[in-house]
């Protein structure tokens, strides 16, 4: 449940990174194609909200909340730079939070 969780976040964002620098696509293009790069990570939030445990549902919220901010700065048309401050930094921030909470739930918690 939480591989497929990360999986289809992880594909969400690299849609989401390409969608920023395609130049070509319009404004309706690009918010319909991140509206649409998005749309995977429901089910699994909805898995995790039937079957984890509190403090992985609580990172995993802050989580979807930041990739959903990204979705929303590439339909604004911004570009999203892995490295780059800001909105990016917090998303990779909440994602390592949800990382520590699901291999807290694991009983991984050493493992880096």
């Amino acid at each position: 449940m939480y591989a497929r969780y990360l999986a289809v976040h992880a594909e969400a964002r690299a849609q989401l990174r390409v969608l920023s620098l395609a130049a070509e696509l319009t404004d309706e293009e690009r918010g319909c194609r991140a509206f649409t790069a998005y749309a995977g990570c429901y089910a699994s939030r909805y898995e995790l909200e039937v079957l984890a445990p509190r403090p992985v549902l609580t990172a995993a919220r802050d989580f979807d909340r930041r990739a959903r901010e990204l979705r929303d700065l590439v339909i604004e048309g911004t570009h999203v730079a892995p490295r780059a401050g800001g909105h990016m930094q917090e998303y990779l921030d909440a994602m390592k939070g949800v990382h520590a909470a699901m291999r807290g739930d694991l009983g991984a918690d050493g493992v880096e």
